[in-house]
């Protein structure tokens, strides 16, 4: 008998088409960060993705959302994605993230800048509180209460705001650098007959 997916949480993995240039990487190397001893560091710019000389990689990446709406949301041309903050995550040995979210957000997203698959990965965590604690022979998309990617440099990941993510205490010598953003959109939604509609510009 079949056993169905129910309304899962989107993931969607792409890599960007080509690498960083020398002027782009000289940038992303020179954001002030805050400082941890534990946790990532993060830069102390949140919209490092307005700088100029990351023009095109913003447009590189725009065009990964626009491609997700496509194949996840599925919306019609009134709605026009766009990205909104943007800042650089540093990870060293030993480091990790906290389980979060981003409010605020629709669609938020991660571009790898340097990271090695046999060590940098990310974390996502299902939804709610297990109900019973039941010792599982064999973890699965239904039974896991967390799963995670592994994640290498050019890889582009984007997910749904609201689902939680984190990364686990970093192993390897390397330090994993990456861009995070957030995504919202403009145009109409909802309808004007059913007293839904929303202008959002």
């Amino acid at each position: 008998m079949p056993v169905y997916q129910l309304f899962p949480e989107p993931v969607y993995f792409s890599k960007l088409e080509r690498k960083l240039t020398k002027n782009e990487l000289s940038i992303i190397h020179t954001f002030k960060i805050h400082t941890s001893a534990v946790e990532t560091r993060q830069s102390v710019d949140d919209y490092v993705l307005e700088k100029k000389e990351l023009n095109n990689l913003k447009k590189d990446l725009n065009k990964k959302v626009i491609d997700y709406f496509d194949k996840v949301v599925c919306t019609n041309n009134s709605i026009i994605p766009y990205i909104t903050q943007s800042w650089i995550n540093y990870t060293e040995t030993n480091q990790f993230l906290h389980r979060h979210f981003h409010p605020n957000s629709y669609v938020s997203g991660v571009f790898y800048v340097d990271a090695k698959k046999k060590v940098d990965q990310i974390r996502f965590y299902k939804a709610g509180q297990k109900t019973f604690d039941l010792s599982v022979a064999r973890y699965n998309d239904f039974n896991s209460a967390s799963w995670w990617y592994s994640v290498q440099t050019g890889d582009v990941v984007l997910f749904p705001s609201s689902l939680h993510h984190g990364v686990d205490v970093k192993k390897g010598i390397n330090t994993r650098i990456s861009l995070s953003f957030n995504v919202f959109f403009k145009g109409k939604i909802g309808t004007q007959a059913g007293l839904t509609e929303l202008v959002l510009e």
